[in-house]
C-alpha cells in the first residue's frame, strides 16, 4: 500500500485514527455507569448485568489479531467501514433491546465491530504513515484512547441520569453513520484482497483461548478458582492454546508466524508494551474506587481527578511522538516505564492522612505513562522483522486491548485475594480492609513496571546511517 505523500491526506488520516480509537475506549468505558439502571431495567442482578461489558471485552480481544491479519491482506479500508457498520447497527439494536438476551447479543456484534476498529487503527500507521511519523501515529492512538476512557465514565452518567441508559448506545448511530462517510475519503482505496489461504484453524483456536481466557480471568474475581464455568474455561484456554501452538508451527501460512517470538529483542519490546497496558489499566480501574472510598470525593468530584491523566497525554503525546521519530524511541518507552514504576510506588504508600498531593502527582504520572507510551509501542513494529510489520501492527492491537481487559481483571482478582475481602462488594467494604488490598496491589503492580523498565533498557536503537529515516 502507497504511503501518503501529501500533507492534508496525512491529517485526515490522523483524525480517522484518533476517531477510531475514541470510540473504541469511549464505549468500553461508557456503559459500566449504566449497568446498575441496566440491571433495575431488566430486573436481574449485578452479576448478570456485568455479562454486558463481559461479551464486549471478550469478542473484542479475542478478533483483534484475526481482524488485523485479515486487514493486512490488502482490504483495510472495506474491513474498517464493515466493521464499523456492524457497530452502529447493533448499537440500535442494544438501544432498543426490550429483553436482556437481545441486548446480550447485540453486545457481542458491537465487541465484533470494535475488534475491527481496533486491530485497524495501528495498521493504517503502519501502511500509510511514512516511517519517520510512525512515532507520532501511535502517539494519536494513545491520545484517542486516553480521551475515549476518560470521557466514556462522564458522558455515561450524564446520559443515564438526564435520558436513559438506552441512549448511552444510541448516541453511537449518529457518530457511526458520520464516521462511515468521513473514513471513505480519510483512507486510501484499498489495493486488492491477497487471495493466498487464510489459517482459519488458527484463527478459531486463537479466538478461543484468548476468550475462554479474558473469561476466566473476569470471572475469578468475582466467584474463586474454583467455580465450575472458570474451571472450563481455564481449561479451554489451555488446550486451545497448546492446540494453537502446535498448528501454527505446521502451518504454511500461520495467522501468526511463531517465529518472530525467538528474537529476545522483540520480546522484550512486546513484553514492555504489553505491561504498560496491563498495569496502567490495572491501576486506572482500581484508583477510582480509592477516590471514593478512601478520600470521601463525590462522583463529580473523583471525576475530575480522573480526567488528569488524560489531560496530561494530550498536551505531551504528539510532541513526544515526533521527538521519538527523530532522536530515537528507547528512552521515551524507558520513561513511560519509569512513570509508572514511580506512580505504582506513590499508590502502595498513599493513605488518605496524606490528603490530596500524592494522588494528584501519581496521576499525572499516568498521564507521562500514556503519554510517552507511543513509542514503545513503534518498537514492536521496529523490531518485528522484514516482512512482518502487518503482524506487528496487529500485536500492538492485541498487547493494547487485552493488556488492559487482563490489567483490570487482574487487578480485581488480586484485589479479592490481598485484602481478604472476597466477593464483598467495595462499595461494602472497611476502609482498612479495603487499603490493605489497594496498596499491596500496587506493590505487585510497581515490581511489574521495574520489569517493564529493564525490558525497555536493554534494547538499544537502532544506529541509523546518515540521512536514513527511522522505521
Amino acid at each position: 500500500m502507497a504511503i501518503i505523500e501529501d500533507s492534508r491526506g496525512r491529517v485526515l488520516l490522523l483524525i480517522a485514527i484518533v476517531f477510531l480509537t475514541t470510540m473504541d475506549g469511549m464505549d468500553a468505558s461508557i456503559v459500566n455507569i449504566a449497568l446498575p439502571s441496566i440491571a433495575a431495567s431488566f430486573s436481574i442482578d449485578t452479576s448478570t448485568a456485568a455479562w454486558v461489558s463481559l461479551t464486549y471485552f471478550m469478542m473484542m480481544a479475542g478478533l483483534l489479531l484475526v481482524f488485523g491479519r485479515l486487514a493486512d491482506r490488502g482490504v483495510i479500508k472495506r474491513l474498517l467501514i464493515a466493521g464499523l457498520a456492524i457497530f452502529t447497527i447493533f448499537s440500535l439494536v442494544c438501544g432498543l433491546a426490550n429483553v436482556f438476551e437481545v441486548l446480550i447479543i447485540g453486545r457481542v456484534f458491537q465487541g465484533v465491530g470494535a475488534a475491527v476498529m481496533g486491530a485497524c487503527a495501528p495498521l493504517l500507521c503502519v501502511r500509510f504513515l511514512p516511517k519517520s511519523s510512525l512515532g507520532l501515529g501511535m502517539s494519536i492512538i494513545a491520545v484517542g484512547a486516553s480521551i475515549g476512557y476518560a470521557s466514556g465514565p462522564t458522558l455515561g452518567g450524564f446520559i443515564t441520569q438526564y435520558l436513559s441508559w438506552q441512549w448511552t448506545f444510541i448516541i453511537n448511530v449518529p457518530i457511526g453513520i458520520a464516521g462511515i462517510l468521513f473514513l471513505t475519503r480519510a483512507i486510501p482505496k484499498d489495493e486488492g484482497y491477497n487471495r493466498a489461504i487464510f489459517d482459519v484453524p488458527g484463527s478459531i483456536l486463537s479466538m478461543m483461548a484468548i476468550i475462554a481466557g479474558v473469561f476466566a480471568l473476569e470471572r475469578s474475581s468475582h466467584t474463586g478458582l474454583d467455580n465450575a464455568q472458570v474451571a472450563a474455561a481455564i481449561f479451554i484456554c489451555v488446550l486451545s492454546t497448546v492446540l494453537f501452538i502446535v498448528w501454527e508451527r505446521r502451518c504454511k501460512d500461520p495467522i501468526l508466524n511463531l517465529r518472530i517470538f525467538r528474537s529476545w529483542i522483540f520480546n522484550s519490546v512486546f513484553s514492555a508494551y504489553l505491561l504498560i497496558n496491563l498495569v496502567g489499566t490495572g491501576i486506572w480501574y482500581l484508583t477510582p474506587f480509592y477516590l471514593s472510598l478512601a478520600m470521601g470525593l463525590d462522583p463529580a468530584t473523583s471525576g475530575i481527578f480522573m480526567l488528569i491523566p488524560p489531560a496530561v497525554t494530550l498536551i505531551i503525546s504528539m510532541p513526544i511522538g515526533r521527538w521519538s521519530d527523530r532522536s530515537g524511541r528507547r528512552w521515551f518507552s524507558i520513561m513511560s516505564c519509569m512513570a509508572m514504576t514511580i506512580a505504582s510506588g506513590i499508590l502502595f504508600l498513599i493513605d488518605p492522612a496524606m490528603g490530596t498531593a500524592p494522588m494528584i502527582i501519581a496521576l499525572l504520572l499516568m498521564g507521562v505513562l500514556w503519554g510517552t507510551c507511543g513509542p514503545a509501542a513503534s518498537r514492536i513494529v521496529e523490531r518485528i522483522g522484514y516482512g512482518e510489520k502487518g503482524t506487528g501492527s496487529a500485536l500492538i492491537a492485541v498487547a493494547t486491548y487485552l493488556g488492559a481487559s487482563v490489567g483490570a481483571a487482574a487487578y480485581a482478582a488480586f484485589f479479592s485475594l490481598f485484602s481478604g475481602a472476597g466477593n464483598t462488594p467495595f462499595t461494602d467494604l472497611e476502609l482498612d480492609v479495603f487499603l490493605n488490598g489497594y496498596n499491596r496491589v500496587m506493590l505487585l503492580g510497581m515490581v511489574l513496571a521495574i520489569l517493564a523498565v529493564m525490558l525497555s533498557a536493554i534494547v538499544k536503537d537502532e544506529k541509523l546511517r546518515p540521512g536514513a529515516t527511522r522505521q
